[in-house]
């Protein structure tokens, strides 16, 4: 089963980061489990399952993408899905069972009108860019200085995102909306590419560096292992 995407991804301009703290060892169980019951019938009613990832060497975390082509879709499809679903309440009780915490969710609209999504890559690494009162300051050097630099190393698989503001209408799923949060979601094609090009990206002029730290409070990083390219590969591979 490969990925259940629009055909257009830049139609997506809803998502959700969803990252769940599993049980202990329950990472790979879990991630089959999600994959076979609910990726599809998820896809039929609206909701497009973007990509599905381990943390390296993390026994108890899956996360996921989810994306919508509008907030009205979004809570048409939770409606759909968690409360009138065969799927779910067949299944729905035994995946909470595997799940410690499921609250973990961040709901993002894109920064720019193009925010492809491209999930077939090894690796995806996301970077959430905490700006207190400086989110506009921040998005203007990126437009003007990062986001150019990043070309001129090759790094061109990405993708930026805000927090979508409007009302989460299906309040039964909690999510984070950080009115200071810029989201960048980068893939690449294994982890070698990525450890050399954040070598080159660690090595950004002094200056550009020096900016992005006056404007930015908090960055943390998420290094994702594509659960489903990497199985691809591994039976290629056996082949």
């Amino acid at each position: 089963m490969t990925y259940n995407t629009p055909e257009n991804s830049e139609d997506i301009k809803v998502l959700e980061i969803r990252n769940y703290l599993l049980k202990p060892n329950l990472a790979d169980t879990f991630s089959d489990f999600f994959h076979s019951k609910f990726v599809e019938s998820m896809h039929e009613l609206g909701g497009h399952t973007l990509g599905e990832f381990k943390i390296e060497n993390s026994n108890d975390r899956f996360v996921w993408f989810r994306g919508f082509k509008n907030m009205e879709t979004r809570v048409k499809f939770l409606n759909d899905f968690y409360c009138e679903s065969i799927v779910w309440k067949e299944n729905g009780k035994a995946a909470n069972e595997m799940m410690i915490n499921s609250d973990n969710v961040y709901l993002l609209k894109p920064l720019y009108k193009s925010s492809n999504l491209k999930t077939n890559k090894g690796i995806t690494v996301i970077d959430f860019y905490i700006c207190n009162s400086t989110l506009e300051q921040t998005i203007k050097l990126f437009d003007v200085e990062y986001i150019p630099f990043l070309k001129t190393i090759d790094v061109t698989d990405i993708s930026f995102w805000v927090s979508e503001m409007k009302e989460n209408d299906f309040p039964r799923l909690p999510v984070f909306q950080d009115k200071n949060l810029l989201v960048s979601i980068t893939h690449y094609e294994d982890k070698n590419e990525y450890e050399t090009k954040q070598k080159a990206i660690d090595s950004m002029p002094s200056s550009l560096n020096f900016s992005m730290q006056q404007l930015v409070t908090i960055h943390h990083k998420l290094l994702l292992l594509n659960q489903q390219t990497n199985n691809q590969r591994t039976k290629n591979d056996a082949n």
